[in-house]
């Protein structure tokens, strides 16, 4: 694991920022009733060579992907996050079996809604993105969608 912290910090000093190979969308959200719960459909998008890691925490394995909704919307989770089956698969660097996706990763969220009006609903999510040179430093992203409150 330290080899792949060294790495990660050796990139961002030689080009100043590390890339993100991983890109988050939302799918548009139909309107819904105040206090219904629905879902909301959260999709990575992985650069080919690279892959993401599971929301299975692992002692001593590879930082695991986690997602939430923070606190002050008119929104919450309303369950258990669903998400599309990772490869499961031997990492030398950990010495372990780790879960991670490659190409394109689904999260179905249940959510329940808030106060009627538009709204914005903010999904946050945390992950490490990894190929089979490096790691590079864990990442906070915010995606963002509207949301049409009803009475």
């Amino acid at each position: 694991m330290r080899k792949l912290l060294c790495a990660a910090l050796f990139v961002l000093a030689v080009n100043g920022a590390a890339p993100d190979p991983v890109k988050w969308t939302i799918e548009p959200v139909k309107p819904v009733r105040a206090g219904a719960k629905f879902t909301v459909k959260l999709a990575a998008k992985i650069e080919t060579g690279w892959h993401l890691y599971s929301m299975k925490h692992q002692d001593e394995g590879p930082i695991a992907t986690r997602i939430w909704i923070a606190d002050g919307q008119p929104f919450r989770l309303a369950g258990k996050i669903q998400a599309t089956d990772p490869q499961v698969l031997h990492d030398p660097s950990f010495n372990m079996e780790v879960e991670q996706y490659e190409g394109e990763a689904g999260f179905t969220l249940p959510i329940t809604a808030g106060a009627a009006g538009a709204q914005t609903l903010v999904v946050s999510t945390s992950y490490q993105s990894c190929n089979n040179k490096m790691c590079l430093p864990p990442k906070t992203v915010k995606v963002e969608a509207a949301v049409n409150v009803t009475q």
